[in-house]
């Protein structure tokens, strides 16, 4: 009886001790940003604009296309604040992918035919890659040893935006990535809320989003 008290004890200390499991997370610079200093075309003529947007996952070893995700929390301030960067924007619209748009025919429609309908389209998709394999070892170490030994995993977000006109012909494309790294271990409850991976995450997207807006206000890419 008193051997089973001790290991009921045990598997109680154990599962205490995971379920306080707390994590840091680190992130790389943005790879690809725009060096010159961007100077705003004031006087450029105001065009209309279609934002197609695209968030995408995918689990390398696991999926063997990307997936469709919802957008993550917050976007629509992060696209709002990176809009700032554009000065010569009339008016816009906006298109999000959904997983059930192949079984919604309005809405494919809706989605092609607002690319005629503005002087630009912006297709715009936010991808999120990480290893299958990497991430299934590295859960199985955490949980292994009770979230004793620290145990590291990592995410690459990588950020696309493709210009084209009214007549669908591509003007521009740009690419900004980062890195998003993350380690788990329970002693690390007690920094987590210095280091959580939502700020790290937002940082990416917003100042890549920024980035690629200033890139395309610099160059002038919307100009009739």
């Amino acid at each position: 009886m008193k051997n089973f008290i001790s290991s009921l004890r045990i598997i109680l200390l154990t599962f205490l001790v995971a379920g306080l499991n707390g994590c840091i997370s680190f992130r790389s610079d943005i790879e690809g940003a725009y060096k010159t200093n961007a100077v705003k075309k004031s006087k450029a003529v105001p065009v209309t604009v279609y934002f197609y947007f695209s968030h995408l996952v995918q689990e390398k070893g696991f999926d063997v296309v990307p997936k469709i995700m919802q957008p993550r929390r917050g976007f629509r301030d992060i696209f709002g604040e990176s809009m700032k960067e554009i000065s010569n924007i009339q008016s816009f619209t906006t298109f999000t992918d959904n997983e059930n748009d192949v079984d919604d025919v309005p809405r494919r429609r809706t989605r092609d035919s607002l690319k005629t309908a503005t002087d630009f389209t912006i297709h715009i998709t936010f991808k999120r890659e990480n290893s299958f394999a990497k991430h299934f070892l590295a859960d199985l170490l955490s949980y292994g040893t009770a979230t004793l030994l620290p145990a590291g995993f990592s995410w690459d977000y990588i950020v696309t935006a493709e210009v084209s006109n009214a007549s669908g012909k591509q003007l521009a494309a740009y690419t900004r990535s980062a890195s998003l790294s993350k380690w788990q271990h329970f002693l690390f409850l007690f920094v987590y809320p210095f280091y959580p991976a939502e700020v790290k995450i937002e940082e990416i997207y917003l100042e890549s989003l920024r980035d690629i807006f200033k890139q395309i206000e610099a160059e002038g890419v919307l100009r009739k």
